[in-house]
């Protein structure tokens, strides 16, 4: 028995050894859970609890525009329902009409929760039916180890993820370029078709998009269960990575997180 024990020591050992050199260098983070690959390959680059379940907040959101983007036709007329708008963290209001697309930026720009759930109702006819979208498609793209309820990210026990199947969404959505477009644009004006002339200003909350030089997208997420997370990507040259920052100590600490790790990766990249 304690032979056995030895080996298992040794072997806990050499796997913590292994993984300290393949990160050698990588900065310290606050966040729970992260990873880093290549957008292109899928590698892994760094990795922290990636397999751990967390909830992913409104991360949520990049499956829930994949869905929308593959399924709902972009100049499909929208009118709001009583029950997109019974969310919190929402500027859309009941009768209000607007084109599919324009809901999609509206979702993915400012993180309306209520515009989510109007793409849930477009595509699946209601939120049930379209968690099981969700999970089908997830599974589809690799993201094996999440299970969504709902399609904004709002708690529940039975709504979780890992970074690592974060980043496969995201790299699954970085290669439709409708999706590319959608997360990179700092800012867009929604224009209404109901009420006439009525537009919203709709500015990303995604900050690296502003503070860090390549950034191109993607995601941010908060709930007072997730706490402060991010699917972030940037591009040099030809190289792209995505990161996924998930239950960080507060805002600022996912955005120094997800920028640290990144300007890890592409260092490794003059390195070789």
């Amino acid at each position: 028995m304690k032979k056995i024990k030895r080996i298992i020591f040794v072997a806990a050992v050499v796997l913590m050894l292994q993984v300290q050199l393949v990160f050698a260098g990588a900065p310290a983070i606050t966040a729970d859970a992260a990873i880093v690959i290549d957008s292109a390959t899928g590698e892994t680059v760094y990795e922290k609890n990636a397999d751990k379940r967390e909830y992913p907040a409104s991360m949520t959101k990049m499956l829930t525009c994949i869905i929308g983007l593959e399924n709902g036709g972009p100049n499909r007329i929208v009118s709001i329902s009583p029950l997109a708008v019974d969310v919190e963290c929402t500027r859309l209001t009941v009768g209000k009409e607007l084109f599919f697309q324009d809901l999609l930026k509206q979702m993915m720009l400012i993180s309306d929760n209520g515009a989510a759930l109007a793409v849930g109702e477009v595509i699946g006819g209601n939120q049930e039916a379209f968690a099981e979208i969700m999970n089908r498609k997830a599974i589809e793209i690799g993201a094996v180890h999440s299970h969504f309820v709902n399609p904004n990210g709002m708690p529940d026990d039975q709504h979780y993820s890992t970074a690592r199947d974060m980043a496969k969404i995201a790299a699954y959505g970085m290669k439709n370029a409708k999706f590319r477009e959608l997360v990179s644009t700092p800012a867009k004006s929604i224009y209404y078709l109901k009420p006439q002339g009525y537009v919203e200003y709709c500015e990303n909350t995604n900050e690296l998009l502003q503070s860090y030089p390549g950034c191109n997208g993607i995601k941010t997420g908060y709930t007072r269960a997730a706490q402060w997370c991010l699917s972030a990507s940037a591009q040099r040259d030809d190289r792209e990575y995505i990161v996924v920052i998930m239950h960080a100590q507060s805002d600022e600490d996912r955005y120094h997180d997800a920028a640290a790790l990144l300007e890890y990766a592409f260092s490794k990249d003059s390195q070789e």
